[in-house]
């Protein structure tokens, strides 16, 4: 095994995520650890709240060899979409194995499941199941009656899994046990939640004044669930605000969808069934937050519409997420890298490696321009949500060069 996958978000990066990397370097020393990365904008159907090249950096710092990107296309999808486009991009890449926290790390148990998701009898409960009015997720887990659907991250393990199954039978897997509650919203222990981190960051609105001492430290509560070796970095870079204030997002998706005709609107992803109508209905309510609880309802849960916000505010229409499934990522960004993963960068791979991002549009396919204007404006969007107005400035994607780290 010369090569290790690590499909994440590092939303923050923490304690929980260098265990991971930290686990894996014991477990297979020599291998390379290759972290394909959100970028901009994460899963949840949101900006992720620093930077990807802040979080890139942090990877390394904690223990990745390589940081890629992963494009906003599949980073903002439903967890099939997610865990699809990222083991194609694994395959891509011709990594060897794939490295996933887990609630269970039965492996035998979840590639079982796995291979149950796509029968055709499973399949057939899912529809009627969705018919009945309940989400995705939520009939995926009636029609295959496991606990194991209940938990996140085994969840999207299972993702991966059933990718890997049809894109690329050789992968190997390596689940590592979680110990914390995913969705945990305190900071009850040194291996916390994304949430809980999220949480504390943004709860006043200015991170510094709440956890940064008068010593410029990180208070305790905070630095006992981040790697020392970031410490001091996440400090500077929450000093200066360069994190996101979610209040201008949803301001941002609430702006929009006013403007922005049900017609149009049921042009973009995850608009079906004639819920275009509700949500211009709702965008009259004082907020995204009050839409949002308007619309909701067990087909169409939280989650779902955050990721359907995503898709106004990047404009991701049905057919270029129809292409996206059908042909795969069409290029792997590099975001950062350290002395261990150089040599694997001489490399060539299915789809091209971007180190200059001026110089790829053109010299990608049709589809792959598209992935890239998008992934260009979800770092300008999520620039322009940042605290600290000075950090707002747009295109960095075109002036960042891969951070080198040593």
């Amino acid at each position: 095994m010369k090569t290790i996958g690590i499909i994440c978000e590092y939303n923050p990066f923490h304690n929980g995520h260098a265990h991971q990397l930290h686990t894996l370097a014991q477990l297979h020393p020599d291998a390379l650890r290759i972290c394909i990365m959100s970028g901009s904008f994460v899963q949840r159907g949101e900006p992720a709240i620093f930077s990807k090249f802040d979080r890139a950096r942090w990877a390394i710092l904690g223990g990745a060899d390589i940081v890629i990107e992963l494009p906003t296309l599949y980073s903002t999808g439903s967890a099939q979409l997610f865990g699809t486009g990222a083991i194609r991009m694994v395959k891509a890449l011709d990594i060897d194995a794939l490295s996933f926290g887990s609630e269970t790390a039965d492996l035998d148990a979840l590639v079982d499941i796995a291979k149950r998701m796509d029968c055709e009898s499973t399949q057939e409960q899912l529809r009627t199941y969705i018919k009945e009015g309940l989400s995705y997720g939520a009939a995926f887990r009636k029609a295959l009656d496991t606990e194991i659907l209940n938990t996140p991250n085994a969840l999207l393990g299972l993702e991966y899994i059933r990718a890997g199954l049809a894109y690329n039978a050789k992968l190997e897997y390596i689940p590592i046990l979680r110990t914390s509650n995913h969705h945990e919203e305190t900071l009850t222990d040194e291996l916390p939640s994304g949430t809980a981190l999220r949480q504390l960051i943004t709860s006043t609105g200015n991170l510094s004044s709440q956890c940064i001492t008068s010593t410029g430290n990180l208070s305790s509560q905070l630095q006992a669930t981040i790697p020392l070796s970031i410490a001091s970095d996440m400090t500077q870079v929450t000093e200066n605000g360069n994190y996101v204030n979610y209040n201008r997002y949803y301001d941002m998706v609430h702006s929009l969808s006013r403007r922005t005709t049900p017609k149009e609107l049921e042009k973009l992803g995850d608009f079906s069934e004639g819920i275009e109508h509700l949500w211009s209905k709702a965008a009259q309510q004082t907020s995204w937050t009050t839409a949002t609880e308007e619309i909701k309802s067990k087909r169409y849960t939280y989650a779902r519409l955050q990721r359907m916000g995503a898709y106004l505010t990047l404009g991701i229409k049905k057919d270029v997420l129809q292409n996206a499934i059908e042909e795969g990522p069409q290029y792997a960004r590099l975001l950062a890298f350290n002395n261990r993963g150089r040599q694997w960068l001489r490399n060539e791979y299915e789809i091209p490696l971007i180190q200059k991002w001026a110089k790829a549009a053109n010299e990608l396919s049709a589809l792959g321009q598209t992935m890239h204007h998008i992934d260009t404006l979800a770092t300008d969007i999520q620039a322009l949500c940042f605290h600290n107005e000075s950090n707002r400035i747009g295109h960095r994607d075109y002036t960042y060069t891969p951070q080198y780290i040593k």
